[in-house]
């Protein structure tokens, strides 16, 4: 997902928070849908961090 690796590539880890305060903004001014788009993107921003942040197990 493009907006997930922008996030993670401008913002780092802190990209994660970015999505979901975005999330929670949504949500609380009643736009669920856009709120379950950004919880999505959270997902995948916290998908990139395991992948680049993990040491692979074989190396």
């Amino acid at each position: 997902m493009k907006t997930a690796a922008r996030l993670y590539q401008t913002h780092g880890r802190q990209g994660l928070r970015v999505a979901a305060n975005r999330a929670s903004k949504l949500a609380q001014e009643g736009d669920r849908g856009g709120a379950m788009e950004w919880l999505l993107i959270s997902e995948a921003v916290q998908q990139i961090i395991q992948e680049k942040e993990t040491p692979d197990a074989g190396t």
